[in-house]
């Protein structure tokens, strides 16, 4: 059986907030129901150092439902990589990264996906590419708008060195 090719996107996003704090607000799964309108509720499946597993129920596109996502933190690096663990068709895998590079006083954010289509379906390919697009631009966006006006830095976790969320201010 011949492979799947690999399709690839590419999305990103200037923030002007310092790389740390962006970088928080990626490896803090517990907020991303309020942070990105298409998590609606986030589940911890398991934790090893700088690993986890968790399942999110969201949407994808105008799909409704669940999966369960492997991550692996790397809060010196300011890099988070994902992988689905089981895609839903026409998906037959998905993965990528979350990367944040010091710019100036600020941060360039790109959120990169790998993803193969069952059968390597051109029309199926372009769909999940759109959908990708759409996702990865309001995710950006909100990020950035977060990172950028929101002074309440309460709803963040204890300080946890795993995360790289030492220094947190909690007034």
């Amino acid at each position: 059986m011949a492979e799947l090719k690999i399709w690839t996107a590419r999305h990103t996003t200037k923030v002007a907030a310092p790389p740390k704090r962006v970088y928080q607000l990626i490896a803090n799964v517990d907020r991303w129901p309020r942070l990105f309108e298409s998590v609606l509720a986030v589940e911890h499946i398991g934790y090893d150092g700088n690993s986890q597993r968790v399942r999110f129920w969201g949407t994808f596109g105008e799909r409704r439902g669940s999966w369960v996502s492997a991550r692996e933190l790397n809060p010196k690096r300011l890099r988070v990589r994902f992988r689905q663990e089981h895609a839903a068709a026409p998906l037959a895998s998905m993965g990528g990264i979350w990367l944040i590079v010091p710019k100036g006083s600020g941060s360039m954010v790109a959120l990169d996906h790998y993803y193969r289509v069952v059968d390597d379906n051109p029309a199926a390919a372009r769909h999940i590419e759109h959908t990708i697009a759409r996702s990865s631009t309001s995710m950006l966006e909100s990020l950035r708008t977060t990172a950028e006006t929101d002074e309440d830095d309460r709803w963040l976790p204890l300080p946890d060195p795993a995360l790289g969320l030492e220094g947190v201010r909690l007034s």
